[in-house]
């Protein structure tokens, strides 16, 4: 969704960049691309990026659907993220590198790369952090000393997480697996540093067609 609207973009692996009014139920703009999209966010109301499975990190305006290139990975682009405190894009991509681009020049070399062991499947960006998973772990960086990751502790999801997403407030984020399962994780700073106070896991089985949820806490 939009900063301060309900409009709602969509990408698509049709190539297709939408944008919605959701509180009308209409589409207000349909922008086609050379790829396919697998990830977009906005920049502001009227400013969107999209990740293409040829690279591409593409800037949309809104209003016109007027399109331009922010630069180019070397592979898949999978998730993308715009950090309104610090006006750079976060992108992530097969290729195992974290890109940061200064969304306020045209320049299409990343102002700082970040390599990693692994593929990033999504990030989330909630102020000066940086939310990360690889496989079914979730990782947390300041965007000020990229070097030093913390590990969030006891990953409450057994397979691979497929979707992240910090809270607003940086108290915690939401994750989604592969098998359908969801957690809720909050953090507690003044908890062992950083970690989680209450989980809420939630699992819905395809058998018993039941919602099945526990929770924990530290002691």
């Amino acid at each position: 969704f939009a900063p301060s609207s309900n409009n709602l973009i969509v990408s698509s692996w049709d190539s297709g960049l939408r944008l919605y009014d959701a509180d009308k139920s209409i589409l207000r703009l349909e922008a086609n691309s050379e790829a396919a999209l697998l990830d977009c966010c906005f920049k502001d109301e009227s400013v969107a990026f999209t990740g293409g499975s040829d690279g591409s990190v593409i800037r949309y305006d809104l209003n016109s659907g007027a399109q331009d290139t922010v630069g180019l990975h070397d592979d898949v682009v999978v998730s993308t993220e715009f950090s309104q405190i610090t006006g750079q894009l976060v992108t992530s991509s097969l290729d195992k590198k974290l890109l940061f681009w200064d969304t306020h020049t045209r320049s299409v070399n990343p102002n700082h790369t970040f390599m990693l062991d692994s593929v990033v499947v999504s990030l989330s960006v909630c102020g000066m952090y940086i939310l990360v998973t690889v496989e079914n772990d979730v990782y947390w960086y300041d965007m000020r000393n990229l070097t030093a990751s913390i590990k969030a502790k006891d990953s409450p999801l057994r397979h691979h997480i497929r979707c992240l997403c910090a809270s607003a407030e940086w108290n915690g984020y939401a994750a989604g697996s592969m098998d359908g399962t969801v957690a809720l994780k909050y953090f507690d700073h003044k908890v062992d540093n950083d970690m989680g106070l209450v989980l809420i896991y939630i699992s819905m089985s395809p058998k018993i067609k039941r919602w099945n949820i526990q929770f924990s806490s530290h002691k």
